[in-house]
This record gives structure tokens, sequence and C-alpha cells, in this order.
């Protein structure tokens, strides 16, 4: 059992609490227009490396004492759960924390295993209904591997990643949920409406808001961005009407 890995950051403060070890896999299940590690998206590239457990638990300890924990990013962890739920099991004896950065977009019931070993997820809310299909479900890079059609078919219309989130969040698993500002693609007030709705009784759970951007994205991808870019103002709108709804642990990303 291998994991594919495009790279490893051994010490990172930005993928959850404190000093960590991100490690980046390739493949996902989404195909986000925004998204800024888009060589991961596909199952396959010439650039990732395959990992066996022991492997990166020994990359991991190069990186000991000065890290708190790891985070696995990608692309998209949950495709690979049966591998991180071992990898996971290692690095909590080794005293660190798991970390999983997910869409949200997997099936609850066949991550338990994982979810069990994960102490906390970083959770992004990508939007709702059919603002998903253009903004995160077309364009595959890769349809070989990931049964994209089911995860289009099953995550467009419906609101399963929402229906995750509110059962991490009951276990306590939840240590932020991201929100990326982009304009034309869904009511973003009204995602917030309900993103609030379910993390206010969780003091703890910060709510990030994310200005889409197109610095460093390929060229292809910033075109179709264009003029999707909210303005530092209207980020702070926001910001404001999320505080509004009673939210108070925020953070803004301009």
């Amino acid at each position: 059992m291998r994991l594919p890995v495009h790279r490893i950051i051994p010490f990172a403060n930005v993928d959850g609490l404190g000093n960590r070890t991100s490690i980046f896999v390739q493949g996902c299940n989404a195909n986000c227009l925004y998204c800024h590690n888009p060589e991961t998206i596909p199952m396959k590239s010439r650039e990732s490396t395959l990992f066996s457990v022991e492997e990166l638990v020994s990359v991991i300890k190069n990186s000991m004492p000065f890290i708190r924990g790891i985070t696995v990013s990608g692309g998209e962890p949950t495709l690979y759960q049966h591998f991180l739920t071992e990898l996971f099991k290692q690095v909590h004896d080794l005293g660190l924390t798991c970390y999983v950065d997910t869409n949200g977009f997997f099936n609850y019931n066949q991550l338990q295993n994982l979810i069990e070993q994960t102490d906390k997820f970083l959770f992004d809310i990508k939007g709702l209904g059919q603002s998903l299909e253009q903004l995160c479900f077309s364009g595959f890079l890769n349809q070989r591997v990931v049964l994209a059609r089911n995860y289009q078919q099953r995550f467009v219309i419906g609101d399963e990643h929402f229906k995750n989130l509110a059962q991490l969040l009951q276990q306590d698993k939840i240590e932020e949920v991201r929100l990326v500002s982009i304009k034309h693609h869904y009511d973003e007030y009204g995602i917030l409406e309900k993103i609030a709705d379910l993390i206010k009784p969780y003091p703890k759970v910060c709510l990030k808001l994310i200005r889409v951007h197109t610095r460093g994205l390929p060229e292809e991808r910033a075109i179709k961005l264009k003029g999707k870019e909210p303005s530092r103002a209207e980020l702070t709108l926001l910001e404001e009407y999320a505080r509004s709804l009673g939210l108070k642990n925020i953070i803004k990303i301009i």
C-alpha cells in the first residue's frame, strides 16, 4: 500500500494549529476553477512520488521535535482513507496530531475509520447546488479513476458536504471552515447563513473567509475567473454579515 505524494512541506504554520508537516497527495475528486494546487488534481503525475507508510513516518520524524503534528492536504486526502488510517495510527504513536484538509465530498459512513484516527479536519465549503457544476465539477483532467461523474451527480444538486460538516462538528472534529469568496457563482450570503447555523454552537471553530485571486494560477484558469474577484470592501461586508449572524471567530484573508 503506497500513497502518491506530490510534495511535502516539512514546516508549515498555515495548515492547522501550530507548526506542522504538510503532505500534499496526488489526485482529487473535484476540479475547482480557483484551485491553487491544480497540479495535484490528476490521479497520476510524473511529479508525484509513491510512499509507503514506513517511508512517510521516517520523513515526518526528520521534522521532530519542531512540529506539533501533520496535515494531509492535496488533492483530496479522503480518497486514500485506508492508507491514511494506518499512517495516522503510527503518527499518533509519535505523540503528534493528524489533520485532514478536505473539500467535504466524501461518503461519511465509509470514512469512519479515518475519522476516528483524525484529530481535526480543515473543511472547505465550495458552494451549493448548480453552482458546483461549473465551479468544481467541470473539465476533469482525468476521468478514469475517481468516478468524477458519480461525484458530480451526487453533490451538484445536493448538500451532502454540509451534512458531512454537521456530523464532524458533533464529533468535535472540525478546527476551521473555509469559504472562498468568488462572485457570480453562488449566493455567498445564503451560504454564510447555512455555515453559521452549523458552526455557531461551536465557538472554537474558526471561519476563514478568503478572497479569490488569480495570482499564480495557470493562464486558462485565470481567464475564466476574470471579473469574479471581489474587492476588499466586498469581503469586509461579507465578514460583517457573518458577525451579524453571531459568528466571532473569523479570519479574513484578502
